[in-house]
């Protein structure tokens, strides 16, 4: 009986060390894996070798740029109209083609990218072709042009036409005019611009990793702690740990939902801070987000984290929500002013002169508060981050 059990041990364990030896011969990229039959590799580096990116056609520009810093790399984003396009919408002619220019940070969707153009893959190569089979491959009316520039090296492909799986399009190298076969996805989320490429999330991690969180604003700052057991967590003031501090939690869930809608290259001279916030798991820091107010009617909220890199523009409505609400989560902040978001001038249906049952009193213009909006409140000093 004790010659079976060691029998079945020593099988558990030989079936158990076969199973990590093949985990760990797997390859941990894409690009490790072994090369299919007819694929080729057209050039092979490390993706943080990939210094820029650009897809370029008749109509946009659309250029990736690497940057790092202390939490890693990421690209910087530009979209320019060129001569086909107009750089404006036009009202008045929507199916007009138009091309807004744009400023961003792209760092989830640009580092993937940078990964498989790294080490481009070839699905198959049709060598060098004749002048007389350029429209065979949709090279006679290209669309667009390709360059990666790996370690000072510039690499130039020019675009033609989806292969008739559509997944896959054809691409001819500049330098030796020889035509290949490549997956579309490349070209496909640089054609899509800043919509596309665009860091859309505040941190890269989830929301529900921190387990402690630092407000600060108007010179009050307060900690909070995540709280209760699995299935029932909450955040709850660091000086009360067992009670659910509703307001809080509210508040973080609001500031939560806040996404960039534009971004920035630079923070506008004169923003306020309203508020900066930290989040940490243990004694860990796992990131920040500081909210700022500056003098501009479309776009006034603005927000910065460590994931983002770059200033971004926010919807007012919500960011509104969040600095109104501010103040009960840190009673006797010392928060600016900051003026209301006008009303819409009102329908030429609702004008006393359209509805008898309109009451005068009821015009814009019998308002006393309608012409004298409160002023842009100026830089201040910036509340303190909170104790750590």
């Amino acid at each position: 009986m004790k010659e079976l059990k060691r029998t079945w041990i020593h099988l558990v364990l030989l079936v158990v060390s076969a199973f990590v030896a093949y985990a760990a011969a797997q390859p941990k990229d894409v690009n490790d894996k072994p090369l299919q039959a007819g694929e080729l590799e057209l050039w092979k580096a490390k993706p943080e070798d990939v210094t820029t990116i650009s897809f370029e056609d008749d109509k946009r520009r659309v250029s990736l740029e690497r940057r790092s810093d202390k939490t890693g790399g990421w690209y910087f984003g530009k979209v320019e109209p060129l001569g086909g396009a107009k750089a404006n919408p036009e009202p008045e002619n929507p199916h007009a083609t138009t091309v807004e220019a744009a400023t961003f940070a792209s760092v989830t969707v640009a580092n993937e990218l940078a990964k498989t153009l790294a080490t481009l893959r070839a699905k198959r190569s049709f060598g060098v072709i004749g002048d007389e089979r350029m429209k065979e491959f949709g090279f006679d009316k290209p669309e667009g042009t390709l360059r990666v520039t790996i370690a000072g090296t510039e690499h130039t492909l020019l675009v033609g036409a989806s292969t008739a799986g559509s997944t896959t399009r054809y691409v001819r190298d500049v330098a030796t005019k020889t035509v290949y076969v490549i997956e579309s996805s490349p070209v496909s989320d640089l054609k899509g611009g800043a919509a596309r490429l665009t860091e859309r999330s505040q941190h890269e991690w989830k929301w529900n990793e921190p387990d402690a969180i630092g407000i600060a604003a108007g010179g009050k700052s307060k900690r909070v702690v995540r709280s209760g057991i699995e299935g029932r967590r909450f955040w709850a003031d660091a000086n009360t740990s067992d009670q659910n501090d509703e307001t809080s939690g509210n508040w973080l869930g609001k500031l939560e939902r806040l996404r960039p809608i534009g971004f920035l290259e630079k923070l506008p001279e004169g923003a306020t801070r309203i508020a900066r916030v930290e989040y940490r798991l243990g004694s860990a820091e796992k990131g920040y987000l500081e909210l700022y107010y500056r003098d501009d009617k479309e776009s006034p909220f603005v927000i910065v984290t460590e994931q983002l890199r770059l200033p971004a523009t926010v919807t007012r409505q919500v960011a509104q929500e969040i600095v109104d609400d501010l103040g009960t989560v840190l009673p006797g902040a010392e928060l600016p002013a900051i003026p209301k978001e006008a009303p819409s001038a009102p329908s030429p249906s609702a004008s006393p002169s359209a509805s008898p049952s309109a009451s005068p009193s009821a015009s814009p213009s019998a308002s006393p508060s309608a012409s004298s909006a409160p002023k842009a409140p100026t830089a201040g000093k910036a509340p303190a981050a909170p104790h750590k």
